[in-house]
């Protein structure tokens, strides 16, 4: 049998495959493959990547590439503060040669999507490999590059030409999909999730196209409300605070929709374009991802539970709000003054006085603080600590961290009539 010929790149190192998927067999008795070739070389090195690395970012130097041995990799551009996804790289396919082919900046960004082990090859590497290859295959090489780098270039955070009528078409074939009855519905979260999945706008667009097809009567949106259970001290319970359980979605007239919806498209000759995804998002839509409300988010960056590198301001509009404040404004933080709709849950605790706190603490027992503990953020929990003796403070932190599973009725019940008696105490029950 004769030896191999030079390894290859699969399309001079532009495409997809650098070697077969799957477990290797045994190397006796079987033709090297390309990723073997790869780890034989002096240039190439394994480097690893926990979940969530930047390997490389857009604009940086391209000094190497790289073969997936596991795990992915999602390549992507950011475009108008948007992210586009180009694709993802997986075990046996490379990334990152395109820079070091034609000795430019990256024009993406790789990002390690899972624990991910890469073969590094160097520019020397590369070149070394291409220069074996036959002179048409160099030529190739050169085409692909040039013809890679003119698509880049028209790579666009506007995935749709009309977002508004691509929305309208998607809930109008959901909707016949659903049926024609007048008790048809449709799940908001639903039909947002399969939207962004075909023409992967953010949550914000599309609440913002249902809230412009709502005011024009052309959809209805149905909120169906839910409670969070509140036990008291006799241990009754009771609702508690509501919130949006589901979002119900109708077409009171589906036989006029997308027409309605076309001529509306037609007329609207300011429509915005829209991207993939947001790389810098509002306070809105942060609560939303998390599943809370800007005013508890606001807190919890008041109290410094989420890291300030989360963070940005916009340069210019932050300007003028200094502007418009003055900077004596920002030299001090006042805390406002509590009253009794700021007690909501235990974390509030934070904007009680330390006197008052305990006082309180002292009259429940170790239990229930060790049950206040074990349920309150960082804020909240480093009050209680500090609000008790040394002593008693170590022996609540031992049994908060025993509690491995709280019970949620006990749980509620506790954080109720810690509040009840703050309330009693500050003059605050009504």
């Amino acid at each position: 049998m004769t030896a191999a010929g030079p390894p290859s790149l699969n399309s001079a190192g532009l495409g997809r495959s650098v070697s077969a998927t799957g477990p290797r067999p045994p190397t006796r008795g079987r033709m090297p493959q390309d990723i073997d070739r790869f780890e034989d070389e002096a240039d190439s090195a394994v480097r690893t990547f926990p979940k969530g690395t930047v390997i490389f970012r857009e604009g940086q130097a391209s000094d190497v590439a790289y073969v997936v041995k596991k795990g992915r990799v999602s390549i992507y551009r950011v475009v108008g503060n948007k992210r586009v996804r180009l694709g993802e790289r997986g075990p046996g396919e490379m990334f990152g040669e395109m820079g070091v082919v034609t000795a430019e900046p990256r024009a993406s960004t790789a990002e390690a999507v899972e624990y991910v082990e890469a073969l590094a090859c160097d520019k020397r590497l590369i070149q070394t490999m291409l220069l074996k290859s036959p002179r048409p295959v160099q030529l190739l090489a050169g085409y692909l590059a040039e013809r890679v780098q003119a698509l880049a270039a028209q790579v666009t955070d506007r995935p749709s030409g009309d977002p508004f009528l691509a929305v309208c078409r998607i809930v109008h074939l959901a909707w016949q999909a659903a049926g024609r009855g007048d008790k048809a519905e449709l799940d908001y979260a639903e039909v947002s999730r399969t939207i962004k999945d075909i023409i992967l706008l953010s949550q914000i667009e599309i609440d913002a196209i249902f809230e412009r097809l709502k005011k024009l009567h052309l959809v209805s949106v149905t909120e169906v409300k839910g409670h969070f259970p509140r036990t008291n001290l006799l241990g009754k319970t009771k609702p508690g605070p509501s919130f949006i359980k589901d979002r119900r979605l109708r077409l009171p007239d589906p036989e006029k929709f997308l027409a309605v919806a076309k001529n509306l498209s037609r007329d609207d000759a300011n429509a915005k374009a829209v991207g993939v995804d947001l790389e810098f998002c509002d306070l809105a839509d942060f609560s939303r991802e998390a599943g809370g409300t800007p005013e508890v988010i606001l807190k919890k960056i008041g109290y410094g539970e989420i890291p300030e590198k989360l963070f940005f301001f916009h340069k210019s509009a932050a300007r003028e709000f200094i502007e418009s404040m003055g900077q004596e404004y920002f030299k001090q933080a006042r805390r406002p003054r509590l009253t009794a709709a700021d007690l909501e849950s235990v974390d509030d605790i934070v904007a009680v006085d330390a006197a008052t706190l305990e006082e309180i603490l002292s009259t429940m027992g170790f239990h229930k603080v060790a049950v206040l503990a074990a349920m309150a953020g960082e804020a909240a929990r480093d009050k209680i600590y500090k609000t008790l003796s040394k002593k008693i403070a170590g022996i609540v932190r031992e049994e908060a961290a025993a509690m491995a599973a709280l019970d949620e009725g006990e749980a509620a019940a506790v954080e109720q009539e810690l509040l009840d008696r703050i309330k009693a105490a500050k003059g605050l029950a009504s």
